[in-house]
């Protein structure tokens, strides 16, 4: 268990929620029994609805007996030590759930929000620099200080340099598209 404790995956793993890894089944294996790997603690028994994460393994598989009497678990009457080799296995479990979570975060499409604009069209730049805040950017960005113009951040003057505007989708240009066709 030790080599497992320390795979960062595994940590990982206990950081987030049942329903953020998507977890798959417990696979049957040809003499009938379920595995459930070296510090596992989220049950994976299909549709069980339970999404607590259990403080130990052994209580996972506590769980399953308890409330998936059907479900027969390999390894009930050992004790001990894991071997190197369900270690491995535990391992390359935690590194393939951790990866297929990051291929799905990293698909996520990043939305912008609209930038804010006044009823006369222009930009509204209290909105819009109080939004930047909420990003955790400063104000005025790097670019408008560079040029000597830091009070002018957010201006529409400035919009083809100031690097804020890249973080909003301007609304007047979908406008603009929708006018073309």
């Amino acid at each position: 268990m030790a080599k497992v404790k320390k795979n960062l995956n595994f940590q990982r793993y206990l950081d987030l929620k049942k329903e953020d890894l998507d977890l798959p089944s417990l696979e049957e294996d040809t003499k009938g029994y379920y595995t459930v790997e070296v510090g596992e603690r989220y049950c994976r028994v299909e549709d069980c609805v339970n999404d607590t994460l259990f403080t130990s393994t052994n209580n996972l598989r506590k769980h399953i007996l308890k409330q998936h009497p059907e479900v027969l678990l390999t390894g009930e009457e050992s004790g001990g030590r894991p071997t190197q080799t369900e270690e491995a296995r535990a391992i390359k479990f935690y590194n393939d759930i951790m990866k297929a979570y990051d291929d799905r975060e990293a698909e996520k499409e990043e939305v912008l929000p609209d930038l804010p604009l006044k009823n006369d069209g222009s930009v509204n730049i209290t909105k819009m620099r109080r939004a930047i805040r909420a990003m955790k950017l400063p104000v005025p960005c790097e670019v408008c200080k560079d040029n000597d113009q830091p009070k002018l951040c957010c201006h529409d003057d400035v919009k083809d340099t100031c690097e804020h505007f890249d973080m909003f989708v301007d609304p007047r240009d979908q406008e603009d598209d929708g006018d073309e066709a």
